[in-house]
């Protein structure tokens, strides 16, 4: 008789240890949705990379680089500089906007920056739900892709139309 009590005292404790392993690794699928690379290389959108041009002018500003980074981690499915990192996320969008070079200063470039900007905490946002779900953030992502893409764009053009020389009569 104290053998099975034995025994079924040893299984309720085996049995309890498995319980209490298995409710951090639901908490920890919470904290941040998983995306594959993958799914995000299959979003439809085109994609504009600077000019060699615009490249030597970036090349010099910081913040654009930092953000580029941002993107290139998003790109590779990392949503981790998103999750609570409010501050950091406001204060490289403010020192983008004042560190602009003068070059590139232009109300188009400016508008493009303030899109970029709308995407930028609307995916925080998203990142930051309670009840996040990849197919939740998934556009957020693209949107921020695409905005990105068109700010790389709006800058080639500026330059482009910059070096043109055009004589008026």
């Amino acid at each position: 008789m104290k053998f099975i009590i034995s025994f079924c005292l040893l299984i309720c404790l085996v049995s309890c240890g498995k319980s209490v392993d298995e409710t951090p690794k639901v908490e920890q699928e919470n904290t941040l949705p998983s995306l594959s690379k993958q799914t995000i290389q299959k979003f439809n959108y085109t994609e504009y990379l600077l000019d060699p041009k615009v490249k030597k002018i970036t090349n010099n500003w910081v913040k654009y680089n930092e953000l580029e980074g941002v993107v290139m981690n998003l790109k590779q499915a990392d949503l981790t500089y998103f999750k609570e990192n409010h501050e950091i996320l406001e204060a490289l969008i403010t020192d983008l906007k004042q560190s602009l070079p003068e070059t590139l200063n232009s109300p188009a470039i400016m508008s493009r920056l303030i899109a970029l900007e709308t995407k930028l905490y609307k995916l925080e946002s998203l990142v930051n739900l309670s009840n996040a779900t990849p197919e939740s953030i998934m556009p957020g992502i693209q949107e921020v892709l695409v905005s990105f893409s068109n700010l790389n764009l709006q800058m080639n053009k500026k330059i482009e139309r910059d070096s043109q020389k055009i004589i008026k009569p």
